[in-house]
Order: C-alpha cells, then sequence, then structure tokens
C-alpha cells in the first residue's frame, strides 16, 4: 500500500472516526482553547497595535494579519494534537498498540492521524474565518477555497509533529520541536509582517517551511488576488505531502514492534 493509497483505506479512516468520538468528549474545550487564543492575540495585535500605523502597500495591520492567522491557526491545531495528542495515545492510552493487534497498519494509522488533523484544521479554520468575514476582512469569493487549503494545511503540519511525536523518549522532548521549529517557523511566516525587508538567506529559510505557503495561498484567497504564483504555493504543499507523508511510519512501524 502506498502513502496515497493509504487515505482511502477503511482502517484509515477508522483511525480517524476513534478520534473524533474521543474527541467529542471535550470537544467544547478544544474549541475555545484553539479559537480564543488566536482571536485574542488577533484582536491585541490586528486592533490594538496596529492603530498606531498602517503597512506600506499592504493597508491595515489587521487586514494583512487576518488571512495569517487562518495558516497560524491550521499550524497550531494540527501540530499540537499530532504532536502531544499523538504522544498520548502512544505512551499513556495504548491506543496505536490496541490498533496494530487489529491489525492495522502502520502506515494506516499515518493516515488515519493525517485525516484527522485535516479535519481539525478545517474545522477550527473555518471557524477562524467566519470570525474575520464579520469584519469585513474577507473582499473575495475565492475565500470558498479556503477549507480545502486548510485541510491541505492540517496534514502537512501534521507529517513532522507525528514523526518527533514517536521519536522522543520523554513528554518533556515534545518542546524542543516547538521552541526550535515550530516558533521560528511563526515568526518568519509571514503572519505578522510582511517579509519584503528580510535578507535573503532568511527568506531562503522561511520559503522552505511550510507556513510561509500555507499564509501566502490564504492571503491571496481572502484578498482576491490569486494569480499563477498562488498555485505555485498550493503545489508546494501538495508536493510537501506527497513525498514527506511516508516518513513518520518508519518511525511508527519500530516503536509499535517493539
Amino acid at each position: 500500500m502506498n502513502a496515497l493509497g493509504a487515505f482511502f483505506s477503511r482502517n484509515a479512516w477508522r483511525v480517524f472516526h476513534r478520534n473524533l468520538l474521543a474527541w467529542q468528549k471535550y470537544a467544547w474545550s478544544s474549541v475555545a482553547i484553539n479559537i480564543v487564543e488566536p482571536f485574542a492575540y488577533f484582536l491585541a495585535l490586528g486592533f490594538g497595535l496596529g492603530a498606531y500605523f498602517s503597512l506600506t502597500g499592504y493597508g491595515s495591520l489587521v487586514q494583512f494579519m487576518a488571512p495569517g492567522f487562518l495558516g497560524l491557526t491550521a499550524l497550531n491545531t494540527a501540530t499540537f494534537d499530532a504532536a502531544w495528542g499523538a504522544y498520548e495515545r502512544r505512551v499513556f492510552n495504548g491506543v496505536y498498540e490496541s490498533m496494530v493487534t487489529a491489525p492495522v497498519d502502520p502506515l494506516e494509522i499515518a493516515a488515519g492521524e493525517y485525516l484527522w488533523q485535516a479535519f481539525r484544521s478545517t474545522l477550527y479554520g473555518c471557524l477562524f474565518l467566519a470570525v474575520i468575514a464579520g469584519f469585513g476582512l474577507v473582499h473575495s469569493w475565492w475565500a470558498l477555497l479556503c477549507p480545502l487549503v486548510l485541510a491541505l494545511s492540517g496534514i502537512v503540519f501534521a507529517i513532522p509533529a507525528l514523526l518527533v511525536s514517536f521519536v522522543v523518549k520523554t513528554q518533556e522532548h515534545l518542546f524542543y520541536y516547538f521552541s526550535f521549529v515550530v516558533t521560528p517557523m511563526v515568526m518568519i511566516g509571514g503572519v505578522f509582517f510582511p517579509l519584503d525587508k528580510f535578507p535573503k538567506w532568511a527568506l531562503v529559510i522561511a520559503w522552505l517551511t511550510p507556513l510561509y505557503h500555507a499564509v501566502k495561498v490564504f492571503r491571496a484567497l481572502v484578498l482576491g488576488t490569486v494569480t499563477a504564483q498562488t498555485a505555485l504555493e498550493a503545489l508546494w504543499i501538495l508536493v510537501a505531502i506527497a513525498v514527506f507523508a511516508f516518513v513518520p511510519v518508519r518511525s511508527i512501524r519500530a516503536k509499535l514492534a517493539n
């Protein structure tokens, strides 16, 4: 079975359904955590700090940040659960051990987790999209494609997080991933400010991160500035998924074999 085919396997969707049933027990608190916090930052930075200056060529700060926060919401939603949640399912709850005895192939486990993170990113991202639409910050019908991009973003952010959750020896080691990878990616992802003043070497690093491309796609869809370059940014995300989706499977197989 290849990585793409695993997304359509029955067992992958069973993994997804298991996570959905477990999530329903704490759904409201999950929604609050994933929406209220980014919304608070959005209000404070966009309307608070943004009231004191505007971005030349980009309009108001809040308008610039609004689509960027769609990418940030997808990042936070998928990364935290694919890292912390998957670690708990592996170490504390024995969920994955039960799955492989069913049997469910590790590739199907990974695919099920990707589907789950795509769902979460789409759900929370659409809620935030509704919020910014309510503020009059959505200017194009192209924004109707945002749910699709949210789903793809959830998968591409989940891939490295899932890998890390199966590699680390203790839960505390997950902090290294968030401190040394996730946080810098947010800072250079184009969420809070334009990157046109960045040195070339920093732009190269930014280009290598999925958040950079996701934010560019969201900004084009929300503002209605879709071009051929937007399609290339979306293609980068698709290629990254196709190339790296299989990477965590080897670690999953090794850990569960033990």
